[in-house]
């Protein structure tokens, strides 16, 4: 497997024309926002770390007070020669029910661990409450507002391409406690060590347990030890803020199934491959 991925920095900023011109001498493409009477604007340009302007637009952002967003480009075949990837659900509608202040924790979770500073904590202890107005579109995937570390599938495409692998589910109520017919959560119970001895980390003032940035660069951590389960949890925390999860990860099994089948709403981000 290649180790050599593509960093690419998505920099935003306040839009000026003299600015464009600045990253057109740089031979940089960029986007400029649509003409208006007020002016101003935010202007968008793409660099990949490491190309040969990359530090030179680096120091115009910083000049310009600019915003970055980095993101990982994978190809496909890092993908098939992955043994795991984190599943991370693109789908993403509707709240956990009731969503009035956030009262969905306490339906949904056993909070006795929980942590309001980290967000470190919550333990699933019953069925997921959604509204019936989900808009699913083309996606058999789908991800609810404030809940990263669910991910929900339509019955059929679960039945059809994950159930014959193992992987089970659980039961999603609307909000008067009726179970759904086509909707379901993809069962995740297990949880499993990832290696990252060397990577940075951060200690919650209040509750004293640890937890990783979001990742978002380079390959994902690599599971530290042989899961038994297609798809599981990571042990550790990612998060920021108020909020932290545990990554769900996948086999290469699943990430075949689910690419064969054509199933929609879900993207695979390849672990590192085991030393």
């Amino acid at each position: 497997m290649r180790l050599n991925v593509k960093i690419v920095y998505r920099y935003t900023f306040a839009w000026q024309e003299a600015r464009g011109d600045a990253l057109a001498s740089l031979g940089v493409k960029f986007e400029a926002p649509k003409p208006s009477s007020l002016g101003g604007g935010i202007g968008v340009c793409c660099v990949e770390e490491g190309a040969q302007n990359w530090l030179e637009v680096s120091e115009l952002m910083r000049r310009w007070d600019g915003g970055a967003l980095v993101e990982t480009e994978f190809t496909k075949s890092d993908i098939a020669q992955a043994r795991f990837c984190a599943f991370r659900v693109t789908h993403v509608n509707g709240y956990p029910q009731p969503e009035d202040d956030f009262l969905y924790r306490e339906r949904t979770y056993d909070t006795r661990a929980y942590c309001p500073v980290c967000g470190i904590g919550l333990s699933q202890n019953a069925p997921f409450s959604v509204r019936r107005s989900l808009k699913w579109g083309r996606n058999s995937f789908l991800r609810l507002f404030w809940v990263r570390e669910a991910a929900f599938s339509l019955r059929d495409a679960w039945q059809q391409h994950l159930a014959p692998l193992g992987i089970g589910c659980r039961p999603v109520e609307d909000v008067k406690g009726v179970e759904l017919e086509d909707m379901i959560q993809l069962q995740c119970d297990s949880r499993v060590p990832l290696a990252m001895s060397d990577l940075e980390r951060s200690v919650c003032g209040t509750c004293g347990r640890e937890r990783f940035p979001w990742h978002n660069r380079g390959f994902f951590p690599a599971p530290a030890r042989e899961p038994n389960s297609p798809i599981f949890h990571s042990e550790q925390y990612f998060g920021a803020g108020h909020a932290s999860s545990n990554e769900i990860i996948v086999t290469a099994e699943v990430v075949k199934a689910i690419q064969l089948a054509g199933l929609k709403g879900v993207e695979f981000w390849p672990c590192a491959p085991s030393e």
